[in-house]
């Protein structure tokens, strides 16, 4: 694939986007009264983005990651646009059919499978990220589905999730870096009083002088 289909692909990742639509999902199903599916959305996805947060924070302030596995934080790329995709297609055909549903849930993984791609081909992320990524956004996803196994979910304007995809699929910012990741590089600077935050390089430079 071209370097253009990557960079195209990874905005899809962008949380400058993605958490607003996370937002967007939730006030819709609070206004369609389905209020408890929303909170167990909101509990789930937000405590994956808090995860992400953390591990982040860990290793840009206090070099916390592994050099054996190339880790220095979980994707937020990978976790975002696994949890909303995901979440936004099964809501988009969760009234309807138990194939349609799981087409919906397998349509949202593969975004998710794509931008963990995308991530380790443009060289943001290893391996070991975007999969600890996409496997905390999918359960952000999982655990409100599973919660609504059994309910009776009926939506209306059931347009809303693909209109957020439809629309983030075609914002101008294609390709370029998400504004939040120097917010949490200065969090981290700030939390653990560094004049400059951990690397990647940091962190195998130590590991080869052991």
């Amino acid at each position: 694939m071209p370097l253009h289909f990557w960079t195209t692909v990874t905005h899809l990742g962008n949380s400058a986007l993605l958490l607003p639509a996370a937002l967007v999902l939730a006030l819709w199903l609070v206004k369609t009264r389905h209020a408890p599916l929303a909170l167990v959305w909101v509990l789930s996805f937000g405590t994956a983005v808090l995860l992400v947060l953390a591990s982040k924070l860990a290793f840009m302030g206090w070099g916390i990651g592994s050099a054996a596995l190339d880790f220095t934080g979980i994707s937020g790329h990978a976790t975002v646009a696994t949890g909303v995709f995901t979440m936004g297609a099964w809501l988009a055909v969760a009234d309807r059919s138990r194939r349609l549903q799981v087409l919906g849930i397998a349509a949202g993984l593969l975004v998710g499978v794509l931008v963990s791609v995308s991530r380790v081909v443009l060289n943001a992320h290893s391996v070991s990220e975007v999969v600890a990524g996409f496997a905390l956004g999918a359960l952000a996803a999982a655990l409100p589905i599973a919660w609504a196994a059994g309910r009776t979910v009926r939506l209306r304007q059931r347009w809303v999730p693909m209109a957020l995809a439809g629309m983030l699929g075609l914002m101008p910012q294609m390709g370029q870096p998400a504004e939040t990741h120097g917010l949490v590089q200065k969090m981290a600077l700030l939390a653990s009083s560094r004049d400059a935050v951990y690397t990647r390089h940091m962190l195998h430079r130590e590991q080869r002088r052991r």
